[in-house]
């Protein structure tokens, strides 16, 4: 029986270790507010803050959550603030293949998780994307794709830097 509850045990120990390095590095500016739920170290929220326009205008409510048996299982990633993006749908999913249980490593730390999605965030990729449509918008005619991102940031309050 004790075999068996090993991984559930790693795992929130070992998210208690990334969690306190995470709110140790002062120099990640990306990612900003990070708090964990009371009582329950499977549920994280926090701000993405991109760098890239137009989404360097906002800042976006997100949430982690944690399956029971982390690291062996990828985390879900949800972004609460809406935003006109390739790689994120109307629910807020993150198509990022670091995420994906196929490409999931165990050995795969949250911040590493963290810098892929900022990075997909702030470099929109086409070849992963959630809408198709809007990948096309973007390879076919950039200027109208960030004109309707920029005015997503304004509609939406919640984008509005801190």
């Amino acid at each position: 029986m004790a075999k068996k509850e090993e991984p559930l045990m790693d795992g929130p120990k070992r998210m208690n270790r990334e969690l306190a390095l995470m709110l140790e590095d002062k120099q990640n500016l990306q990612f900003r507010n990070l708090l964990v739920e009371p009582n329950n170290i499977y549920k994280w929220t926090g701000l993405l803050m991109p760098v890239a326009p137009p989404y360097d205008k906002g800042a976006y409510k997100m949430e982690i959550d944690f399956p029971l048996d982390y690291p062996f299982k990828p985390p879900r990633i949800h972004i609460n603030t809406r935003m006109y993006h390739l790689n994120v749908n109307e629910r807020g999913q993150v198509c990022v293949p670091i995420l994906e249980i196929e490409h999931w490593i165990p050995t795969t730390r949250i911040d590493q998780v963290l810098q892929v999605l900022l990075a997909t965030i702030n470099d929109p990729q086409p070849e992963n994307a959630w809408h198709i449509e809007m990948a096309g918008e973007y390879r076919n005619d950039p200027v109208r794709f960030f004109k309707m991102a920029d005015a997503w940031v304004q509609k939406y309050p919640d984008a509005a830097k801190i």
